[in-house]
């Protein structure tokens, strides 16, 4: 009887709750427009963004950013298969079939990561790169540009610099 009376009056058992780490804001088909006095200054697209509960945002399928000069005419175009920006600092991280083209000067940049500041409005990144201008394919790893990809530097590029023929399309 001592038993059952113990069994009765022992402390009750607490419900665990599961802690939910996933997103706290998903949405669909994201524009971000960036603008100053009326001048579009950047446009950021993505299917899909995921604001996580410590801020974070992600593009899980994919980002298009579309920079702008002053006159709000558009310049430069990256896109990237996923994207990321932490919540404490204003810098992408795209990756995964990276490319920026400057529309303007018709080059082409490829890589598998790079980071862009839109403050400091550089992009750069420490990974393998090729670079495909109007007669060249330039390969190399690391590079620093300004956001709008009008010049470059190759941190450290290789030897060799491919010509490449009229009707090369493929990059």
């Amino acid at each position: 009887m001592i038993v059952l009376l113990t069994a009765c009056f022992s402390e009750p058992k607490r419900a665990e709750m599961e802690v939910y780490e996933g997103p706290s804001i998903e949405s669909e088909d994201v524009r971000i427009l960036v603008s100053d006095s009326s001048v579009n200054k950047i446009l950021i697209m993505g299917a899909r963004q995921l604001k996580h509960q410590n801020g974070d945002l992600e593009f899980p399928e994919g980002m298009e950013a579309t920079i702008f000069d002053r006159f709000g005419e558009p310049v430069t175009r990256l896109t990237a298969l996923q994207a990321y920006q932490s919540a404490g600092e204003n810098i992408y991280r795209a990756v995964g079939d990276v490319f920026v083209t400057n529309l303007q000067k018709n080059e082409t940049l490829r890589t598998e990561e790079l980071f862009w500041d839109p403050e400091k409005e550089i992009i750069y990144t420490e990974k393998f790169v090729t670079i495909k201008t109007e007669d060249d394919l330039i390969p190399g790893e690391g590079l620093i540009a300004p956001q709008d990809f009008s010049t470059f530097e190759i941190k450290r590029p290789t030897e060799a610099v491919f010509k490449l023929e009229e009707n090369n399309e493929d990059f």
